[in-house]
């Protein structure tokens, strides 16, 4: 099967040039060139392209820290710089007359490790008296790193520094200190663009597994006790199948109906991990609580057949049910466990009010007072009382779907008035932005 998986390129302009020029030849990767002039830019251009890649390629290890501390969840590989690196560097020093070979020079080196330099250096059997180094640690800044050659070069304890980040080279440039920088080889980013392959490829192939959901409505039979009439158990019994089948179609999952409290559906991981943001939300679970105010449970299990599937989703039912309920669990093929999902949202959920306008509010528009009490918070955290379905749908983690049908309820009952509308970026019907007008709720 041929693939065509979309790298953006993120690194400085000439090094970004490099690997497009290296990887021109892979024919199935298309390389999208994101350069940047300073490392603080990296989450800026991530944000940009992150919706057109399928892998993050970083041209050196501080972007690709700085984008894994910030965790987006995308797969990225970065270029390494290895010790065959520093070999140029050290050419380049005999080359300028700085270094004869048999006296050692002090030199500062920052990101790589002591043996990544030492090693190097000692095959070509050079001497060295003194290398201060500098090995990049997570949230380091490049302020640290430009100070540390800048100090040792002005006590006079090196001679030369060499750098493996471009903002620091032309930083100790203007400084007028003597600096090298070291870029990866051809050979260290042809090994990246081949991991870049083998990423796409695995992940190709593990959005493929199969994935079986198992839902469980808890606490069933107390329920259809408590209920003021069979005719409500039927009524809600249908919108939990209209929920189901919307995120049915959503998912293009095969849904399973057995007996009256237990549904299961059947979908591949990569739809999974797509509606549940990476396996943090949980959606289905939220409007079912939402539009029932029943509380349910869901177990998913990821496997390479449907039987496999199944018994991990059972696993993780149990898991899910364990805590009282109203939880979703996921269990991988590996037996790893994401849950509960979408914990912090659900507790909102169960958000009480003692304000009466707010409860019969609720009534009358047919909503929890949860969620009127969320859309409140959430015009708080947006800091305005104009917002889209499109908003709503990201801000609780459900489909757009429920989500305007929750704007439609609320203009219905002229809590919300359609104020204007905009255009989403590329194609795509216009937004429309509604207006909410819920007495004396301040939203800034």
């Amino acid at each position: 099967m041929s693939m065509n998986m979309k790298v953006a390129v993120i690194g400085p302009h000439d090094l970004v040039d490099a690997v497009l020029r290296i990887g021109s030849i892979y024919s199935e990767l298309s390389m999208l060139p994101a350069p940047y002039r300073h490392e603080r830019e990296t989450l800026e251009v991530i944000g940009k392209v992150r919706d057109q890649a399928d892998i993050l390629l970083f041209t050196g290890p501080i972007p690709y820290q700085i984008a894994l501390d910030a965790s987006p969840d995308i797969p990225m590989v970065h270029v390494y710089y290895s010790g065959t690196a520093l070999y140029k560097v050290l050419f380049d020093f005999y080359r300028q007359k700085l270094l004869s070979f048999d006296e050692g020079l002090p030199i500062s080196v920052d990101v790589l490790r002591r043996n990544e330099v030492e090693e190097p250096l000692n095959e070509i059997g050079l001497p060295f008296h003194e290398i201060y180094i500098k090995s990049y640690e997570s949230g380091m800044s490049y302020e640290e790193l430009v100070a540390f050659h800048y100090d040792l070069w002005q006590a006079g304890k090196v001679a030369v520094t060499v750098t493996c980040v471009t903002s620091v080279y032309h930083r100790l440039k203007a400084l007028g200190v003597p600096v090298f920088r070291v870029v990866p080889t051809q050979s260290s980013i042809r090994d990246c663009l081949n991991c870049a392959l083998l990423e796409g490829k695995s992940l190709r192939y593990s959005s493929t597994q199969i994935a079986v959901g198992i839902m469980n409505i808890d606490n069933f039979e107390k329920f259809t006790k408590e209920a003021s009439s069979e005719y409500e158990i039927q009524r809600k019994k249908i919108i939990l199948q209209q929920i189901l089948i919307d995120f049915g179609e959503e998912t293009q999952s095969l849904i399973k109906w057995s007996n009256s409290d237990e549904v299961s559906f059947i979908t591949t991981r990569g739809i999974i991990e797509q509606v549940t943001r990476k396996f943090q939300d949980a959606p289905l679970l939220l409007e079912i609580m939402e539009r029932l105010q029943w509380n349910a449970s869901i177990g998913i299990g990821i496997g390479r057949t449907a039987n496999e599937a199944e018994g991990k989703a059972r696993e993780a039912l149990l898991k899910a049910k364990a805590g009282g309920g109203g939880n979703c669990f996921l269990i991988m093929q590996d037996g790893m466990v994401y849950g509960p999902m979408g914990s912090e949202l659900t507790l909102e959920y169960s958000a009480r009010s003692e304000n009466p306008e707010l409860i019969s509010l609720a009534k009358k528009v047919g909503l929890s007072v949860g969620t009127i009490n969320k859309l409140i918070s959430l015009c708080r955290r947006l800091g305005t009382s104009t917002i889209t379905a499109a908003q709503l749908a990201e801000g609780f983690g459900i489909t757009l779907r429920s989500a305007r049908r929750i704007m439609a309820a609320l203009e219905k009952y002229e809590i919300a008035r359609i104020v204007g509308e905009e255009q989403p970026a590329g194609r795509g019907r216009p937004r429309q932005i509604y207006a909410l007008d819920l007495e004396g709720v301040d939203y800034e």
